[in-house]
């Protein structure tokens, strides 16, 4: 059975707002029940934003409030650099790869929500976390640190990374995501 290092946080805050059973949480915040999973075993980093904020909302709270919890003394060992992440992945992979658009289409709407992330930058290097890549670049195929979106993609084959990684040190949180292209309308 796998570690599931939130349980005890979780059901006492579900006891809070009414709720009394897993899947009554589930149903609330309309996740599935891998999604439920991952979050009891911290591994958030595989859920989208959109997850977070609807568990945020389950448990009767904003996101930052729940972004936050790896502050909360009831967190135990989860609190390390790595959760900490996890629970910022979504937001982390995507940041670059918007703000790249932004400078790329200054007309676009988006240009306006980079500023709300200046932040992130410190908090990367206060963590001692750097990216893989930049957004849109141009690289070759490394599997140590790309994720491929086709499986026929070799190492060394061109290709553009969609999404930065991060690493620290020599251990990688999370690889890039690559693509042989571009989304639409970027060059």
């Amino acid at each position: 059975m796998a570690e599931r290092p939130l349980d005890n946080w979780l059901q006492e805050r579900m006891r809070a707002v009414g709720l009394f059973s897993w899947r009554a949480l589930q149903a609330r915040a309309g996740i599935s029940r891998r999604a439920l999973d991952q979050v009891r075993q911290g591994k958030w980093g595989s859920l989208r934003l959109e997850q977070l904020q609807k568990l945020a909302a389950a448990l009767q709270w904003d996101l930052g409030s729940l972004l936050r919890l790896s502050e909360n003394d009831k967190m135990g060992s989860t609190d390390s650099p790595e959760v900490l992440f996890s629970l910022l992945q979504p937001l982390l992979t995507s940041y670059p790869t918007v703000r790249e658009i932004a400078r790329r289409k200054p007309d676009w709407p988006a240009q306006n929500v980079t500023a709300l992330f200046r932040s992130l930058d410190a908090l990367l290097q206060h963590w001692g976390y750097e990216p893989i890549g930049s957004p849109l670049e141009s690289v070759p195929f490394d599997p140590q640190l790309h994720q491929p979106d086709q499986p026929d993609i070799r190492p060394g084959d061109p290709v553009y990374i969609r999404f930065v990684g991060y690493r620290r040190g020599d251990y990688i949180l999370c690889p890039a995501k690559v693509s042989r292209s571009l989304p639409g309308g970027l060059s």
